[in-house]
């Protein structure tokens, strides 16, 4: 009964290993494939905050007049999805 215990567990990390390396190499070759993606924004814009969630990259932008926005890019080939103008409410 023991040696049962033993082994399952031996199989189990085992398992969890080799998963852990499967991961890695997906992960390493989906970075290899994106490349380098330009992302333009005006003259004077700061990109202030980065952020991803869902496939989509989020990027917090002060504009050279001092309002904000957030553009939002497609996180695996940088296809603009969007723009969020924040305002602010008299």
């Amino acid at each position: 009964m023991t040696t049962l215990l033993v082994i399952g567990l031996i199989l189990l990390v085992v398992g969890i290993a080799k998963t852990s390396k499967e991961l890695t190499e997906q992960s390493e070759q989906l970075a290899a494939k994106i490349g380098d993606v330009p992302v333009k924004i005006a003259t004077g814009d700061t990109l202030i905050n980065l952020s991803a969630d869902n496939g989509k990259l989020y990027l917090g932008i002060r504009h050279e007049d001092g309002s904000q926005s957030v553009l939002v890019l497609d996180a695996k080939n940088g296809e603009q999805l969007g723009r969020l103008k924040l305002e602010t409410s008299p």
